[in-house]
């Protein structure tokens, strides 16, 4: 998933607040997991009940095995609770394939492997080839330490396409000159040396000197620190076989690198060691997305696109981003294959390549397959790691059938409770593999997930198999399940019309990012920074609404009127923040699309939810 400065996805109301069975559990854990935040917008309709015991869950599972006339649904809620294998999906991909990066081997081996498992369950499966890459990297070794005055071992990381050590380098470490005197100092020490920036920089004119004087006597790399704990992933595929990049650059973990600088600044000799195995590879280096259809019965020739994106950054095992969703896909396309469902449209699965680098895998889709798209009635993608699944958020028009869709899940167990939340206008957060479906005016969803903790582990050293809770993911493989096999059986097409009166919205952003509701990080320039919001702010509510999760204050920020009036807790005291979204240019589309909606609401006056 690409970054974004608020990552939540827009939410709206009015809802429809639905429930997956207490069947759909009966392979879940007793943990409470990552849980999904709670829903207080009120809802036409609500089942609730106690949450059942583990074993009380799994003895009514097998109760209810299906007989012979149980619908399609009834047997891929049945087989979703007892033999749910979506774990093992994962578990292949992070420990047995690891990090998935576009172009490298490992991309391939993944590809390859989830391509033989579609074909594994009976469906059509495939490569198709989206693009190239001038250049493949593949990561190796990855180890560094301070070897003298004592050994200590390092965390770090290199980005993506920039050289390695070809072997280990041992070298004094030199801090970086803070003044032109101190470079002249350096001058002839550099050959070999490993050189370590100051989290202070100097100014641009010194910092362009030292390159320069690093350059010429042959450094061995620089070795800066990261903001924090957490080492960023990330990397310029834009590389060229005769003009690759040729510096070694580190990135520290900060309370290490911060350890480092003052040692070298109070005088200390300390000298390191880095091994990295870094390769590159002369192109053309073909890359693919992976695409296995379950043939439709009475309209084969229609659409349902299931997915996620199977590259991933290459600096841990890419799990939540985005093994999670690859995982669910595949676990919904066994579940529909294993309970011999029979789709009037097909269900067409697809693992995009290149998401990280540009959405390069969905594009190539929708460019490749121009011709099915208008009969493509809907995209869904998962793509925003392992907490459950808990809404969708369709426009008006939509909202009737998207109803229809997921009313199955409607039933007793509120521990994942799943909202469909209406919409004026479908809006295009741009950053995920639903983008280019909705650019091209295709229905296509972003699945609404809590995604707490996901800041944590989104394209960082953190992001593994471990991290993942296996009760959310087995009930977000069977939401997948459900709502393919649910849009696959409608009587049409999902209606597109709002997108063909107009693109997409861009959704309102505040420019921070949050943990919570508290803000971790305000973005210059943004306009949460430009009315006063500040980082360690909790927000407390948005225009009277409380909220509590980073889901509840993006909902509460797309909702009504251009002036958002924030509460937020400040050290000891409430103070009131003003967001001013009046000038932007997409308000006046905004008031006009809920303008229209009211008019096609009073001429379609909707039969009241039983």
């Amino acid at each position: 998933m690409h970054s974004r400065s608020l990552r939540a996805r827009s939410w709206a109301l009015p809802t429809l607040l639905v429930a997956l069975p207490a069947i759909v559990l009966a392979c879940s854990s007793t943990s409470a997991g990552r849980g999904a935040p709670p829903v207080v917008a009120a809802a036409p309709q609500t089942h609730t009940a106690r949450a059942p015991a583990a074993a009380e869950v799994q003895k009514a599972a097998q109760a209810r095995k299906p007989s012979a006339q149980a619908s399609d649904v009834e047997r891929v809620l049945h087989l979703a609770a007892t033999d749910n294998r979506v774990q093992e999906h994962l578990r292949h991909l992070t420990k047995e394939i690891g990090p998935r990066l576009t172009g490298s081997k490992r991309f391939d081996r993944a590809a390859e492997w989830c391509r033989d498992q579609f074909k594994g369950y009976g469906l059509d499966a495939r490569l198709e080839k989206w693009g190239e890459f001038d250049v493949a990297f593949d990561r190796g070794r990855q180890q560094g330490r301070i070897v003298a005055p004592e050994v200590q071992e390092l965390v770090f990381q290199t980005s993506a396409w920039t050289p390695g050590t070809q072997g280990a380098v041992r070298a004094s470490a030199l801090l970086e000159p803070a003044d032109q005197a101190g470079l002249d100092d350096l001058k002839g020490k550099l050959a070999g040396a490993w050189l370590v920036r100051r989290a202070e920089r100097p100014d641009g004119k010194l910092r362009r000197a030292i390159e320069d004087a690093c350059e010429a006597e042959g450094l061995a790399g620089y070795v800066a620190g990261a903001r924090g704990d957490l080492l960023v992933m990330f990397g310029g595929h834009k590389v060229k076989l005769d003009k690759l990049p040729k510096q070694v650059r580190i990135q520290l973990r900060h309370d290490q690198h911060a350890a480092l600088e003052a040692r070298l600044a109070g005088g200390e000799a300390v000298e390191l060691e880095f091994d990295i195995e870094n390769t590159f590879t002369p192109g053309p280096v073909p890359c693919f997305n992976v695409v296995a259809d379950l043939r439709g019965t009475d309209q084969p020739d229609e659409y349902v696109v299931v997915g996620g994106h199977l590259d991933s950054w290459d600096g841990a095992e890419g799990a939540q981003d985005n093994g999670t969703g690859v995982s669910t896909t595949m676990e919904a396309a066994r579940l529909l294959a294993a309970a011999g469902v029979k789709p009037k449209r097909t269900i067409r699965f697809v693992l995009f390549g290149g998401e990280e680098e540009g959405l390069f895998g969905s594009e190539g889709y929708v460019r490749d397959h121009e011709e099915l798209l208008a009969k493509t009635s809907v995209a869904l993608v998962h793509d925003g790691g392992g907490t459950a699944l808990q809404g969708i958020a369709p426009d008006y028009r939509m909202f009737p059938d998207v109803e229809a869709v997921f009313a199955p899940l409607v039933a007793s167990h509120p521990k994942f409770p799943f909202t469909v939340r209406e919409l004026d206008a479908l809006q295009n957060s741009q950053d995920s593999d639903h983008a280019p479906f909705l650019t091209a005016g295709v229905p296509a969803f972003f699945w609404e997930q809590s995604e707490e903790g996901y800041e944590h582990v989104h394209h960082t050293q953190y992001d593994t198999f471990e991290t993942v809770d296996p009760e959310q993911q087995k009930h977000s493989a069977t939401v997948v399940a459900v709502a393919a096999l649910g849009f696959a059986n409608l009587d049409h097409l999902l209606d597109r019309t709002t997108l063909q009166e107009g693109k997409p919205l861009p959704r309102r952003r505040m420019g921070v990012q949050l943990d919570g509701a508290k803000v971790t990080e305000v973005t210059q320039g943004g306009k949460a920074q430009k009315a006063g919001l500040l980082a360690d702010d909790v927000i407390v509510s948005i225009d009277g609404v409380a909220v509590k999760t980073q889901g509840e204050v993006v909902s509460a920020l797309q909702k009504g009127g251009a002036r958002k009036s924030f509460r937020v807790q400040r050290g000891g005291a409430e103070v009131e923040v003003v967001l001013d979204y009046t000038d932007d240019a997409a308000e006046k589309e905004r008031a006009e699309r809920a303008e229209r909606k009211a008019q096609w609401l009073r001429e379609h006056p909707r039969k009241p939810t039983k």
